[in-house]
């Protein structure tokens, strides 16, 4: 073979060595590669919204809900509506003519009273203490109460009220005894406008 020749096959000889190299190498390794089967398009599913364990950005409207509690509009039985702090309901009083609406018998204590107008003219309400009949009550010439006058003490005096309207009292009744509850305008004491109430202890 001349020079020419053995130059041109030089480079198919290094192929074939480095050919020869490499087969010897890979065989010699002690390693085994295994390769899983690709899967199908139809084995792999697509993830859904609800399987995501992300959560979302927003809230959704269920979970910032709160739930409203409507309040009943009478307590139930066995329950206190009221702080044990607040003063006692307001007894209802009517005033009309000729008539005084009050309860005849009561507990001693401070008492609230609402006194309603439901006549047809101004009224007022007087509360008087006294042991005296109420045929000894003392009188001025006209037939009305002398506030100031003896036997009797004026405990509570409050505004004429307008026929339909109302007027919130509180009364000192932490006396047992007898009292009068009567309007002193004149000539309505004397029309029958009154009512006697007992306070017991």
């Amino acid at each position: 073979m001349d020079r020419v020749a053995f130059n041109r096959c030089r480079p198919l000889v290094a192929f074939v060595v480095a050919s020869l190299l490499l087969t010897a190498c890979t065989s010699s390794g002690a390693q085994s590669w295994t390769f899983s089967p690709y899967p199908s398009p139809s084995a792999v599913a697509a993830p859904t919204s609800q399987s995501s364990s992300q959560p979302t950005a927003q809230p959704t409207a269920e979970s910032t809900v709160q739930p409203t509690v409507e309040p009943t509009a009478e307590p139930t039985p066995g329950s206190s509506a009221v702080p044990t702090s607040a003063p006692s309901a307001a007894v209802a009083i009517y005033v009309s003519e000729w008539s005084v609406g009050v309860p005849t018998s009561m507990l001693a204590n401070e008492a609230n009273f609402s006194i309603t107008n439901i006549g047809a003219i101004q009224h007022e309400l007087l509360v008087f203490k006294s042991e005296l009949p109420i045929s000894s009550y003392p009188l001025d010439p006209n037939g009305d109460i002398v506030e100031d006058g003896p036997g009797i003490t004026l405990v509570s005096d409050g505004d004429n009220i307008d026929p339909g309207a109302t007027q919130a009292r509180t009364v000192d009744l932490t006396q047992p005894g007898t009292y009068l509850f009567v309007c002193n305008i004149p000539g309505h004491f004397k029309a029958g406008m009154y009512t006697q109430v007992t306070v017991t202890p």
